[in-house]
């Protein structure tokens, strides 16, 4: 007996000629929401600096409100604010070390109360080992600065001494425990890359830590190069001592009341920096030092840039995350509105999670009028 099919031939292909639209429309809705729903919990990020308002409080708090209600209506969510600048004065009250005493008043915890007020995650932002001006206790420790082997310095303070680290450390966890933030930034968290690379310290002390680790002055190396096994040594070593101070700081931030994250403005390469200034990125964010990495790709090659932010997405495993750092006017570039809505979708294609402006100076109406049209 045959049995009669339940749809003719023309009446399967009807349905086919539906069912395929149909499956096609589904996948690109979900790619949408999918799409919508990276955008909306995408970093959107700016370095702000204290100098984009000025010293005089009342109306440098009417420009903060001003402003962040004008980064708010442009999506922006996140704030890298400057606690501590290359000069090694501090913008916020603080018993350890010095403040710029230009400003007689505490513009960090304004800031922040503002920004809260707009529900805006705030990174205080510590430039770590620059004390270009020498003030507060560290004018009482010559001994702390980087040397080079002539004995010059740079106003950096040397990693590798442990009285350096806690001083650092201890700005940081003064205000963690004065101020109600979940992020610390770290800038700065390497060894000078001026005037050459790689620009160690030469010091007494320094000197004697690493003739106990291996029997050697790294003065005296007579081949200061990659070929020489004890200056590939000398390079790890003096590494080891900023990943030191990242550990340290990551374990003294577990006895914070809260959760405190850390953020870092790291440089481009994670293997080059690991070399050259001692900056192991890779490895803090493999080892969980280290929650959010920032690489600082200031350039208007979006190949280039492509190339860079896409090697750093592979650093961003588990839980931690990649914003990529997009220059508008820096000593590398000068971007324009359309470059920066460009490099913007490119980190989204690349599946960064988001990025961060450099900087606060430089975001003027034109780029936060292009920065509304991406929300």
């Amino acid at each position: 007996m045959l049995i009669k099919p339940a749809f003719s031939l023309p009446t399967i292909f009807l349905c086919r000629s539906f069912i395929l639209p149909a499956m096609l429309l589904i996948a690109l809705l979900l790619q949408i929401e999918h799409s919508e729903a990276q955008t909306s919990k995408e970093i959107r990020g700016v370095w702000v600096h204290p100098s984009t308002f000025g010293p005089a409080k009342d109306p440098a708090v009417a420009s903060i409100r001003k402003t962040l209600d004008e980064y708010h209506h442009s999506g922006i969510n996140t704030l890298m604010v400057l606690v501590k600048s290359t000069s090694g004065l501090v913008y916020y009250k603080s018993s350890v070390a010095q403040m710029d005493t230009a400003w007689k008043w505490d513009f960090f915890g304004t800031f922040l109360e503002e920004a809260q007020k707009r529900n805006m995650t705030v990174h205080p932002w510590f430039c770590v080992f620059t004390e270009g001006a020498q003030a507060g206790p560290v004018r009482e420790h010559p001994e702390w600065f980087v040397r080079s082997t002539t004995m010059e310095t740079q106003g950096v303070v040397n990693p590798a001494l442990e009285g350096v680290r806690e001083y650092e450390r201890n700005l940081i966890l003064e205000l963690v425990r004065n101020y109600p933030v979940n992020w610390i930034h770290l800038d700065y968290i390497r060894y000078p890359c001026e005037p050459s690379e790689p620009f160690f310290s030469f010091d007494e002390e320094t000197r004697k830590q690493f003739r106990q680790h291996t029997g050697e002055d790294p003065l005296e190396l007579k081949n200061k190069n990659s070929g020489n096994t004890l200056w590939n040594e000398w390079i790890e070593w003096n590494g080891e001592h900023v990943t030191r101070f990242v550990r340290e700081l990551k374990t003294a931030l577990k006895t914070a009341k809260r959760s405190v994250r850390i953020s870092a403005a790291v440089f481009p390469d994670a293997d080059n920096s690991r070399v050259l200034i001692g900056q192991d990125w890779g490895r803090w964010m493999r080892e969980g030092l280290i929650d959010m990495i920032c690489p600082m790709l200031y350039l208007n090659n979006d190949t280039l840039l492509a190339k860079y932010v896409e090697r750093a997405v592979k650093h961003a495993i588990q839980h931690r995350q990649l914003c990529a750092g997009i220059g508008i006017v820096t000593a590398h570039n000068k971007n324009s509105p359309a470059g920066l809505v460009s490099q913007i979708r490119l980190t989204r294609r690349l599946r960064a999670d988001g990025y961060i402006i450099f900087s606060s100076g430089s975001l003027t109406k034109e780029y936060l009028d292009a920065l509304a049209l991406l929300r």
